[in-house]
Formats: structure tokens, C-alpha cells, sequence
């Protein structure tokens, strides 16, 4: 089996030869480094929950900030489903990980969920009126 490292270095090289944003690659890369400099001698199947999780831990412990963590675990679940891809791993280390943290949201983060939400109640509202009115023209027509 491939030692992690030698993975993210091959995902890494399928990803520029790709579609995506030289921004992209440089990002993925960059977020790649920090589980290839924890992980890396690893081999890919060998890479278990609690790895991840005393990845975070160390990035959190380093002053990461939480977006960056975050960006590192998607970096590490597109590298997994990759493997996966590829018949390296059977399943992902980060299945069922839930690395969310205890940070506070930023206001940027709170109003889109609040937009969110608002969208969807007033679609609700406006199906309901809709329905309200069909039933209503079936009891004056009827």
C-alpha cells in the first residue's frame, strides 16, 4: 500500500493537470501540507479517526484559524474520496467525523442563515396562500 504522503502528492498532480484554478491547486496544496507533515509516513488505509482528530487538535492548538481547519478537512475528505476513487481505501477516516468546534459564527456566516431561513418560511407562506385560494375558488365555485 502507498504511504499518504506519496497519495496527496499524486492527488495533487491529477488536480493541476485538471479543470481547476491555479488559486485551487494552491489552496489544496496548502491545506494538504499540514496533514502530509502529520500524517504523511502513514500508509493511506492505515489513516484512522483518531489521526484526523489529533490533526485538528494540533492545528487548533498551533492557532489555526477555524475556516482554515475546516479547509484542511475538506481537503483531506476530497484526497479520501479520491482513494476511494482509485481502490486505495475501502472508506474514508473522516466518515461520521464531526469536527465543527466551538468557535463563534462570524455575522457574515449568521445573516446567510438567517436569509436562508427567511426564503424558505416565505416559500412556505406563499404555497400555503396559494392553496388557501384554490380551495377557496373550489368552495364558491362548487
Amino acid at each position: 500500500m502507498a504511504e499518504l504522503g506519496a497519495v496527496i502528492a499524486e492527488y495533487v498532480r491529477d488536480v493541476e493537470a485538471g479543470a481547476r484554478t491555479r488559486d485551487d491547486v494552491r489552496e489544496l496544496r496548502r491545506d494538504l501540507t499540514h496533514v502530509a507533515s502529520e500524517l504523511g509516513t502513514l500508509e493511506v488505509d492505515q489513516v484512522r479517526a483518531r489521526h484526523v482528530e489529533a490533526l485538528v487538535d494540533e492545528l487548533r492548538a498551533a492557532g489555526l484559524p477555524p475556516d482554515r481547519v475546516r479547509s484542511v478537512i475538506e481537503a483531506l475528505r476530497s484526497l479520501y474520496a479520491y482513494a476511494i476513487g482509485r481502490g486505495l481505501v475501502k472508506a474514508s477516516p473522516l466518515v461520521g467525523l464531526a469536527v465543527g468546534g466551538t468557535e463563534a459564527r462570524t455575522p457574515t456566516a449568521a445573516m446567510l442563515d438567517l436569509g436562508e431561513q427567511v426564503v424558505a418560511w416565505t416559500v412556505r407562506v406563499i404555497v400555503i396562500a396559494f392553496v388557501l385560494i384554490a380551495l377557496g375558488l373550489v368552495v364558491v365555485l362548487a
